[in-house]
């Protein structure tokens, strides 16, 4: 038998060489395919099954609206390296669920078969299932701050009904149900549309309702103001014993309102006929005679008659 000699065929020895070396990329590659690895995943979003059923049964969720879990993933190398944070499925089922607090367990899988989940935390969440009201309130229409120098908000004589519904956590919470309206910039008589919202005691509003409907349109009626001077006129029964012009009246203008064409008219206010034996008998409350379409701006305020002091000679 004829010896093989690697001295005399270097081809040979080539051959040998490269076969050993597949082998020895071979049983790398697949010991590295076989190789079992793990990865951490954080913030995996939470999907919530089962919401139709608490809808069907004037359920909601008090909290937590929204959730994630971290997630600890465990496979085979070649399985790993293909493995992405959108295969991760996390779920709770909410099915069951009734009125009050409940700790759900979170399901955690992924879509691949080879990939195992060795650990989700938190494990479980803590749900708050409340009880959906709605309740009908009446809108005030409030005005915010003032409009240009010169201007006033007339009268506003609209009002509204809304419902609000939400969980009777929050609904128990309404205090109030406002319309605000700003006039900083409006000029002239307007019609807006008001976003209607419900506020707790403490004048926060409560994001958690829903008010219907959302808004309300409000005609805001703006009235040019002026500030004029009261004329004092007295009755006929006046005593002609009595100097009229020992007397005057605190204040002695008053700022009216009234649509502009009415408004630039009137340069004095008269005050309703005065009767002296009214001011003897204690009563110095004088009252104004407003033409028609023209209002006081301050109505709290109160005219008296007052006699003047007369300088000692």
């Amino acid at each position: 038998m004829k010896k093989i000699s690697f001295k005399d065929d270097k081809s040979l020895m080539i051959k040998v060489m490269s076969l050993v070396f597949a082998i020895i990329l071979w049983s790398y590659v697949k010991g590295e395919a076989n190789f079992i690895t793990s990865a951490n995943y954080k913030n995996i979003e939470v999907t919530y099954d089962g919401l139709s059923h608490l809808k069907d049964n004037n359920l909601t969720i008090i909290s937590p609206k929204e959730s994630t879990v971290d997630v600890k993933l465990q496979g085979y190398n070649s399985y790993m390296r293909n493995v992405t944070r959108d295969g991760i499925v996390a779920k709770v089922d909410l099915s069951k669920l009734s009125e009050g607090e409940h700790s759900v367990p979170v399901n955690v899988s992924y879509i691949d078969l080879g990939i195992s989940v060795v650990n989700t935390s938190p494990r479980r969440i803590p749900f708050k299932i409340d009880k959906v009201l709605e309740e009908n309130h009446k809108v005030d229409i409030v005005i915010k701050n003032k409009p240009q120098k010169g201007l006033s908000v007339g009268e506003i004589k609209k009002t509204a009904d809304v419902a609000v519904k939400g969980a009777s956590t929050y609904i128990n919470k309404i205090n109030k149900v406002e319309a605000h309206i700003d006039v900083t910039e409006i000029s002239e008589t307007t019609s807006v549309d008001a976003e209607i919202f419900a506020y707790d005691d403490s004048g926060k509003i409560i994001k958690e309702v829903t008010v219907t409907p959302a808004t309300v349109k409000v005609d805001v009626p703006i009235l040019k103001s002026k500030t004029v001077p009261i004329k004092l006129v007295y009755n006929e029964n006046t005593t002609e014993n009595i100097a009229i012009n020992d007397f005057s009246i605190e204040p002695a203008s008053v700022t009216i309102r009234g649509n502009s064409d009415v408004i630039d008219s009137i340069n004095f206010i008269e005050t309703r006929p005065i009767d002296f034996n009214n001011i003897k008998k204690g009563d110095d409350r004088v009252r104004l005679n407003l033409p028609d379409k023209v209002t006081l701006v301050d109505e709290n305020i109160n005219y008296k008659l007052k006699e003047k002091v007369k300088e000692v000679e």
